[in-house]
């Protein structure tokens, strides 16, 4: 009967594999960090049920030694996956088919980082943030997670991983692999805070099961060895595994907490009611100017600045070119908004622009031959993106060229999608006078 049961826990471990392995190779379907571990956990708990059970049966725990064996090799998919394969993560693989000189310089400015403790203050800092809790909580404490269970593994399917030293350098071996495959394909990020965290934490769980009650325990859960664990040490690990685990849960839903009154707070700051009222006479025609941003100038049509009120929520009166010009309140208000409200008026470029319109789902990288003639701006962008009929997307992006200095150079604006191919690029020569004047001609193909 055992046999049978045994076989039957293995059948449904397996299952779970194939759910995994399906659910993976099928583009349209995303599982999730947690989705993972579900499925390879599940997998693990019934492998291990199966083992426990047919080692009884047989008498001896060499099924269970093949069964960490297996453990290892599943924990080892989940890692990979997520540190070289991911693509929700920013993961390309292991090519390096896509590099470009435009894309090793956005990975150097965005995910490169060799000074220890940056990006970890960057997040402690964060907590108090807007910043998603899943991306503070998987770059802190996933990371220090990530590589734990090496220091389950190695030491017990390992001998001379035993040795404090022999471990350390071995884990730190892994993750540096990890880390500098993570910039040969420019996946993910490749940063030293990354190492610091995930050693550090594999070595934490080196000390926990180097206590010889844990270490007892764990030898007689997964090899069903019979050493001798006092209740009281038992009593102690549960409790401290509870208090981790309770720990663990307060400062997520402390961060949660956090997150949602932040973002509730920036909310009411942009969902207001507005209303534009003009209470100037009619008057002959003349522009007048009323703000300034980085690329526009705005006018009315006549001499009206001081006539021209927007009342937000009912009650709250103020000069249109006061909130724009210096906001008296706590409301982010914008041209966007004030326009959608109502308000008429005439927009000029400061500079000359270049407009891309057409249809996919696309971003742009820039390319300047010269980056102290010109730079450029990012105007208006508006874009329609359609999952279920990609063909309907469509694009429209905006660029200012700013003049710094006299002279000429080149201009090029890529066109890629989602996965970094590029579609089209659009070549221009620009020239800038000695009155830093702009003008610029399209490269003919």
């Amino acid at each position: 009967m055992k046999k049978i049961v045994s076989i039957i826990f293995y059948i449904i471990s397996i299952l779970f594999i194939l759910v995994y392995v399906m659910v993976e190779m099928t583009k349209n379907i995303h599982l999730s960090e947690f989705g993972r571990l579900f499925l390879l956990c599940g997998s693990c708990l019934f492998l291990y049920l199966g083992g426990r059970m047919l080692s009884k049966y047989k008498k001896e725990n060499k099924f269970m030694k093949i069964n960490l064996w297996i453990f290892f090799g599943l924990y080892l998919i989940l890692f990979i996956t997520l540190t070289l394969f991911d693509q929700f993560w920013g993961r390309n693989g292991l090519t390096i088919a896509n590099w470009s000189k435009e894309m090793f310089d956005i990975y150097i400015r965005n995910s490169f980082n060799i000074i220890p403790f940056k990006t970890i203050i960057e997040y402690i800092g964060a907590f108090d943030s807007l910043l998603d809790t899943r991306a503070v909580m998987l770059n802190l404490l996933g990371n220090i997670v990530a590589c734990m269970p090496f220091a389950f593994f190695l030491p017990l399917l390992f001998k001379k991983q035993n040795n404090i030293k022999i471990f350390t350098i071995t884990i730190f071996v892994i993750v540096l692999a990890i880390e500098l495959l993570q910039f040969a394909t420019l996946s993910g990020s490749c940063d030293i805070d990354d190492i610091i965290l995930n050693v550090s934490g594999a070595l934490i769980m080196y000390g926990i099961l180097r206590i010889k009650s844990v270490n007892n325990l764990m030898k007689n859960i997964f090899l069903l060895e019979n050493n001798k664990i006092e209740k009281k040490s038992i009593i102690i690990i549960i409790i401290c595994v509870v208090i981790i685990i309770v720990a663990g849960v307060i400062l997520v839903k402390s961060r949660q907490n956090i997150f949602k009154n932040n973002y509730n707070e920036l909310m009411s700051t942009y969902n207001f009611n507005i209303e534009i009222v003009d209470e100037s006479k009619v008057s002959a025609q003349a522009l007048e100017k009323f703000y300034e941003d980085e690329y526009h100038i705005y006018y009315f049509n006549s001499i009206k600045s001081d006539k021209v009120y927007a009342i937000i929520n009912g009650n709250e009166k103020y000069l249109v070119k006061d909130l724009l010009n210096n906001n008296p309140t706590k409301y982010k208000i914008t041209i966007s908004k004030l326009k959608d409200a109502g308000l008429d008026f005439i927009t000029e470029n400061k500079y000359e622009e270049i407009v891309l319109k057409g249809k996919g789902n696309l971003n742009s990288e820039i390319s300047i031959h010269d980056d102290t003639i010109i730079e450029i701006g990012y105007g208006e962008s508006n874009s329609n993106i359609d999952i279920s009929n990609p063909e309907n997307s469509y694009y429209e992006m905006q660029f200012f060229i700013v003049p710094l200095k006299s002279g000429e150079t080149e201009l090029e604006i890529k066109l890629v999608d989602n996965n970094n191919m590029v579609v089209s690029v659009e070549k221009y020569e620009v020239i800038v006078d000695n009155d830093l004047k702009v003008s610029y001609n399209k490269f003919s193909d």
